[in-house]
């Protein structure tokens, strides 16, 4: 116990790493039965150990240009070869869950599920979820309320099974704007499928968290093919990752929300070391999965098992205990939880108390770090004799607790680690990173700016006024994001400056473009223009552009590919680049109105009357609820 005296802090760095020390020394004696914890590879700690954690890791890896890094208006080195290896995660997610899409950014699952429930839901909103009594997350209703949302439950039968008869009648009561399957203890898989059909066009997300490597490894169900549109999940349970959140889906138009959503102020660097831990655990299980996963079932199961020969009350012992990773002592024949708990605290056994299953206080436990581990049958069997004497209340925890050390201390090696990788993989892949060198095209143009001359017109600094206050308006809209430019009857071409917020423009916040020498715009004003003047430019030069608006909005499903005016859809391009803008030039001459995504809007017209009825337009459908 540390001492509470005012003068025993701060500690020395001397007695931190001595403290540091010693509970690493205790872990090690420790019987880790937890189903929310996991163990490493060396090659994962090596990663959360690496040089590379002093870095950032910017952006997602759609709009990663190779060295150096963007995000918005700051640059930076980048990390090629860290981007390459994100690269191949993203393709193991695609061959694993079926996701297209995949979102490494979040920090964690908590930070996963609040980035959902920004992207894909609204203040004000219902969000359907699973209740915690019957096993559903003891946060996610706080995350609801925290975020303007209301929340309703899923209906249960007294068996554990999702009641979807009165789940129906609860979906069309409270009309809910997602569906959140949230459990965090739950032994057999949803009837995802089914929940599809009455959710219809409303998001259905999954929250894998526990069961995320055994849908890696096929035996547990995959929610992407079974109807689920998001799976999110935190990524230290039975996959062996680090603390770190992840997002994957198909749906492109949810996915860029998430993208957007995670852009746009709940994220900068995604911690570059817990990122790089988690790729090396994606393709461990992309080797191993299969293996692992089946025999962390049948551990739980067997475990299960033994303890129930042994007198010990499991939940849903009629059912073949569970289908994944955990199973649950039901302890109101046998004691209390925290009773329980404390036993097995004190005999060096890891687990958690819970209430769950309509109020049934239980201790969970979780075998798949054990079976990383690699225990055997013969080392079950051992642990139920020493596990339900404690649970029943037949030997004490100070008896139990060397046998427990004596256990846990024989020398095992860690398994799955990705080295039964097929023998025609190379050891070493050969990637090809870019090489900083001066293109034949520039990345950004470049800005000779000289100082203000005659200001803008009253009568285009107005126009331009209120054309960007109706775009400042769209959903994921920020002050400094977007611009807009308009060109003057006297043939002079100005663009909202750098930093200037679109929904308050003033005549000093537009900078003059004069001309384009190469690849430099000649510029007069008091600051830069906009990182995407050359897009401005380009179209004036190209398709006669009076009036040019861009925004940062990211378009709904019903929108994306919506006619009348017409929305051309355009691949992702780096935020202010000359790639940007050339895209959107080509597009021009076949629609007013173009959404690139993972970025947003760009509106052009010749005439001002025109380009305020095509931002009138979709602004109100992009008002409408999504």
């Amino acid at each position: 116990m540390l001492s509470e005296r005012d003068d025993a802090f701060p500690l020395s760095l001397a007695a931190i790493a001595d403290l540091m020390a010693e509970e690493e020394a205790e872990q090690r004696e420790v019987l880790h039965l937890t189903a929310n914890e996991t163990v490493l590879s060396p090659l994962a700690r090596r990663a959360l150990a690496s040089p590379l954690a002093e870095r950032y890791l910017l952006e997602h890896l759609d709009m990663r240009e190779s060295s150096p890094a963007r995000l918005n208006n700051l640059l930076l080195r980048g990390l090629d070869r860290v981007s390459a290896i994100e690269a191949s995660a993203t393709e193991v997610c695609r061959r694993l869950f079926g996701a297209t899409f995949a979102e490494f950014r979040c920090l964690s699952g908590l930070h996963a599920m609040q980035t959902t429930f920004a992207a894909l839901s609204e203040p004000g909103d219902t969000v359907m979820r699973v209740a915690t009594k019957d096993g559903g997350h003891f946060l996610t209703e706080l995350i609801c309320r925290s975020f303007g949302r209301r929340s309703c439950t899923y209906a249960f039968h007294d068996d554990l099974t999702l009641d979807l008869d009165r789940t129906r009648e609860v979906f069309a009561r409270e009309k809910p704007r997602l569906l959140y399957v949230d459990a965090m203890n739950y032994l057999f898989p949803f009837p995802l499928a089914e929940l599809k059909e009455i959710a219809g066009e409303v998001p259905l997300v999954f929250d894998a968290s526990h069961t995320l490597g055994l849908i890696a490894g096929g035996r547990f169900q995959n929610p992407l093919a079974e109807g689920a549109d998001i799976l999110q999940a935190n990524t230290h349970k039975t996959l062996f990752g680090p603390q770190k959140g992840i997002i994957l889906g198909s749906d492109r138009s949810l996915m860029e929300n998430v993208g957007y959503t995670l852009s746009s102020g709940m994220v900068s660097s995604q911690h570059t070391a817990s990122a790089l831990a988690l790729f090396v655990a994606l393709h461990e299980i992309w080797y191993d999965g299969r293996e692992y996963a089946a025999r962390v079932v049948e551990n739980a199961q067997d475990l299960a098992g033994l303890l129930h020969d042994r007198g010990v009350p499991l939940v849903a012992a009629d059912r073949g205990f569970t289908a994944n990773h955990m199973f649950f002592v039901d302890t109101r024949s046998v004691g209390s939880g925290p009773l329980i708990l404390d036993r097995l605290v004190r005999a060096n056994v890891s687990a958690n108390r819970v209430v769950a299953f309509n109020h049934i206080d239980t201790i969970r436990f979780g075998v798949q770090e054990i079976t990383r581990r690699g225990y055997e049958r013969d080392d079950l069997v051992r642990i139920a004799d020493l596990l339900a004497p404690l649970i029943l209340g037949q030997a004490e925890p100070e008896r139990i607790r060397p046998r427990i050390a004596e256990l846990v201390r024989r020398p095992r090696a860690l398994r799955y680690t990705g080295r039964t990788a097929p023998a025609a993989e190379p050891a070493r892949a050969s990637v090809t990173v870019a090489r900083s060198t001066a293109p034949a095209r520039p990345r950004w143009i470049g800005i000779d700016l000289l100082p203000a001359g005659e200001p803008p017109p009253k009568d285009g600094c107005e126009q331009a006024q209120e054309l960007g206050a109706l775009a400042g308006a769209f959903p994921h809209q920020i002050d400094s994001a977007g611009n807009v430019s308009f060109s003057a009857d006297d043939g002079r071409f100005f663009v909202s400056a750098s930093g200037s917020y679109i929904k308050n423009l003033l005549p000093d916040d537009f900078v003059e473009i004069t001309g384009r020498a190469g690849w430099t715009l000649r510029c007069r004003g008091d600051g830069h223009p906009s990182a995407e003047a050359y897009l401005h430019h380009l179209l004036r030069e190209r398709v006669g552009a009076r009036y040019v608006v861009h925004n940062h909005c990211i378009l709904g499903r019903d929108l994306e590919h919506a006619d009348e005016p017409g929305v051309l859809v355009i691949p992702p391009q780096e935020y202010g680049s000359v790639s940007l803008a050339e895209a959107v030039a080509r597009a021009a001459p076949r629609s007013r109105v173009m959404y690139v995504r993972r970025h947003g809007l760009v509106f052009w017209a010749r005439e001002y009357e025109e380009c305020r009825a095509l931002v009138e337009d979709l602004a109100r459908r992009t008002g409408r609820r999504r």
